[in-house]
Formats: structure tokens, C-alpha cells, sequence
């Protein structure tokens, strides 16, 4: 039995549906009762649907939410969480104003934008939150940014990454729920999901050795490095598919469950 299973959620748990299908259910459910522990690394924030997933998941666990920036548990108690600077959240609000393009801005506990556009609200459907309007520079002045997120179409892509700011760190991501949008994260420099899965490992007392991730984009390569027991969607992109194990199945045929099987029988694949 592999003791720990990181799950990632777009693309590998939950697909165009925006939904848990019902045989992952049962194959989380099979695997917590062989004595797996389970917990999600996501890019979402710990609110609305992913934090409804984590409690089902792993109840009692801490999990990795905002990229790696945010690790808590399902009763909003922080483990860790690593806050950008407000200067450089400052100037991507800037810069955003300058392009009229959506930013998203997340602290524990919100996701704020400055104006809601069909784009902004698709996706805060898609994560079940609503998004609070305000202003962007004070919420950087009174409150905790964990993370700041870009939210545009690859047409938009270009201009919004030719802002560059000292001290943070920028993963890109897609979901099979909304196929024409980009998500791109600004964290703290030196944080990603695999600080953070190291930091959850150590706080488990595990070794990461031990431990099964599982993904299928560039986001979730620096917990994939990490583990003992890497494994990729079928539905992966193909630098991972290159470097990693990969599952028969895709995110639409619930591919997940495989690795969870191999988790119980404990073996690599």
C-alpha cells in the first residue's frame, strides 16, 4: 500500500463535466478504506467545490490549495501559507488596468476581482465561489494575497506576461471545463506544488519517497519530481506523458481510478 495519494483536480479528477464522476468516488472511498491517505494539490483556492472535494477526500488531512501558496485544512485552520508582497501586487493590478484584462486576486478566505466579466464569472462558477468586486490595491493594502491570477484567452496571453516582477513565480494551467481559457498564477517566488507537497509530506511524517502524485499539466511538475510514485493522465500533455508513468485512461474516462488501484495494491506501475 502506498500511504499518500496527491491528487490534482482539473484534468485529472474533475473533467468537462466540472464534476466528480461517480466511480472515482468509489475508488476514493475503496482506497481510504484500504488505509490510504488521500489529499489535493490544486490551483484552486480551498473554497466552494474544491474545498467541498477535500472534505470527502481527506477530512481530516491538510491539503494543498492556490498553486502551492495555501495549505490547510477542511476547517479553514492554515498550515502554511505564503503571502506575495504588496508591491508586486500592485503592480499586476496595474498592469491589468492598463490591458482591461481579467485579474484575480485570492486570499484564504476570497477571491476579489475588480469588475466582472462573462470570463470571470464562467470561472467562478466553475470553482462554486462568488467573486467579491473591489478595489484590487486595497485589498493588497489590508489583506493577504496568496496569489494573483491571470484569466485570459491565449490571444492575451503575450501581453499580459510581458509585465515581469522580481520575486514571484508563474505557472500556467487549463481546464477541461472552460477549454478556450488560460489561468495563469503569480505565487510567491520559491513556492509551487512541490514546496508545498514537501511541507505536507513533513507534516505527516512521510517521506515523499512514499508517496503517489498524481497530474496532467506543467503546474503539477514540480510535485511530480518530487514523489516516489509519479503518475500522469492519459489526457497529460505530452512532456509529462514523456518523463512519467502514464494511465490508460483519460480525466472523461475516469483515469484516476487506475492510479488509485495501484495505491492499494502498492505498486509503481
Amino acid at each position: 500500500m502506498i500511504p499518500l495519494v496527491i491528487l490534482d483536480l482539473d484534468g485529472t479528477v474533475i473533467g468537462s463535466s466540472g464534476q466528480v464522476q461517480p466511480a472515482v468516488w468509489y475508488a476514493v472511498e475503496r482506497a481510504r478504506d484500504a488505509g490510504v491517505k488521500l489529499a489535493l494539490c490544486t490551483g484552486r483556492p480551498g473554497l466552494g467545490i474544491a474545498l467541498r472535494i477535500a472534505k470527502r477526500v481527506g477530512p481530516t488531512n491538510a491539503h494543498v490549495f492556490q498553486s502551492g501558496a495555501h495549505i490547510a485544512f477542511t476547517d479553514g485552520e492554515t498550515l502554511k501559507a505564503s503571502s506575495l508582497k504588496e508591491a508586486s501586487t500592485k503592480r499586476l493590478v496595474q498592469h491589468a488596468r492598463s490591458l482591461g484584462l481579467v485579474l484575480e486576486v485570492y486570499t484564504p478566505n476570497h477571491l476579489y476581482v475588480e469588475r466582472k466579466t462573462p470570463m470571470s464569472e464562467a470561472h467562478a462558477k466553475i470553482l462554486g465561489v462568488s467573486a467579491l468586486v473591489r478595489d484590487l490595491n486595497e485589498v493588497a493594502e489590508t489583506e493577504p494575497v496568496i496569489r494573483a491570477q491571470w484569466v485570459l484567452t491565449p490571444a492575451q496571453e503575450p501581453a499580459a506576461m510581458a509585465l515581469a516582477i522580481d520575486g514571484v513565480q508563474v505557472s500556467r494551467a487549463t481546464s477541461p471545463a472552460l477549454p478556450d481559457t488560460l489561468f495563469i498564477s503569480v505565487t510567491r517566488a520559491g513556492v509551487s506544488k512541490g514546496t508545498a507537497v514537501e511541507d505536507l509530506v513533513k507534516h505527516m511524517n512521510l517521506r515523499v519517497e512514499q508517496v503517489m502524485a498524481v497530474g496532467d499539466s506543467a503546474s503539477d511538475l514540480p510535485m511530480l519530481s518530487l514523489v516516489g510514485h509519479p503518475v500522469v493522465m492519459a489526457n497529460a500533455e505530452s512532456p509529462l506523458k514523456d518523463r512519467f508513468p502514464s494511465l490508460s485512461g483519460d480525466v472523461e474516462e475516469g483515469g484516476v481510478v487506475e492510479a488509485l488501484e495501484r495505491a492499494i495494491r502498492g505498486h509503481r506501475g
